[in-house]
């Protein structure tokens, strides 16, 4: 009888390969697409509350499923914190800093600071071992963030462009603590994925209700708001979790984060046409 071939399985590497691939491209358009939102009218508590929405909806069955009781295992303290960095903090600081800072600086300082975040805590709180590579690459990390500070300076408004920079320094690190956190404490990546967008729309929207003023997004146009309910709520909000997260349990915190060195050229390019937003010398350096 002939041999039956054999299905032959990705590597673990691999694996995380792919799936931090497709985190970064999520994160390119999100990063665009948010700073679209923002120059659209919207505000940064508009574009957070459709980061959460969609994904709560899908993911609300699936986490009442696993269990109140323990947080779907998790724990609710776990969860509480695992959710506000990758929710509510983590949004509203990047949403707040497009507000005062071009795209090109988003794209850059705050991935930046997420594999910077992502390599030391990583080290440790999961005890992953530091290489001369991983520092030859931060210090290059830091000659970029570097360059973007200088830039802020020379732009009308520098100061403000310095306080969107400092809130997108933030957004990183909350990013690359959750990347370190969700390792250490060895989370399901589907499971913190509905825990966390379930959680954040939970916490956020009795805020949101309360305290914002939602004229600009019923000024939007409906389409509008339905493709950034897509690209945030089920792209940025669900996917990219989920993808992050698969990819930091196969890879580390450490080396999941260098994805993140994907997004400023690809969001810088995807700028030009969709937002009409030419990098300057600086910032292509």
């Amino acid at each position: 009888m002939p041999d039956v071939p054999s299905t032959r399985r990705l590597s673990p590497a691999a694996t995380g390969l792919a799936w931090g691939l497709l985190a970064a491209s999520i994160w390119t358009v999100y990063s665009v697409l948010a700073r679209l939102g923002i120059k659209s009218g919207l505000t940064p508590l508009d574009m957070t509350l459709l980061r959460f929405t969609p994904g709560a909806l899908v993911m609300l069955p699936f986490v009442w499923r696993w269990g109140l009781r323990d947080l779907c295992g998790i724990g609710w303290r776990r969860g509480a914190v695992l959710a506000a960095l990758s929710g509510p903090v983590f949004s509203l600081l990047m949403m707040s800093g497009f507000a005062h800072a071009p795209l090109a600086h988003g794209a850059v300082i705050a991935p930046a600071c997420q594999m910077l975040a992502g390599i030391g805590l990583s080290a440790w709180l999961a005890r992953v071992a530091v290489t001369r590579e991983t520092l030859a690459g931060a210090a290059f990390v830091l000659l970029g963030l570097a360059f973007m500070g200088g830039d802020a300076l020379l732009q009308a408004g520098g100061s403000q462009v310095l306080l969107g920079d400092a809130l997108f320094v933030l957004a990183g690190s909350a990013w690359g603590l959750f990347g370190a956190l969700s390792r250490r404490w060895q989370v399901d990546a589907l499971r913190v994925t509905g825990v966390a967008v379930v959680l954040s729309f939970a916490a956020f929207a009795p805020f949101y209700a309360l305290v914002a003023d939602p004229a600009g997004l019923r000024a939007a146009a409906p389409g509008f708001v339905a493709m950034q309910a897509v690209a945030h709520g089920l792209g940025a909000g669900l996917v990219a979790v989920l993808a992050y997260s698969r990819a930091a349990e196969l890879l580390g915190p450490g080396r999941a984060a260098f994805f993140g060195a994907m997004v400023p050229a690809a969001a810088a390019l995807l700028a030009i046409p969709v937002l009409d937003e030419v990098p300057t010398a600086l910032q292509v350096a």
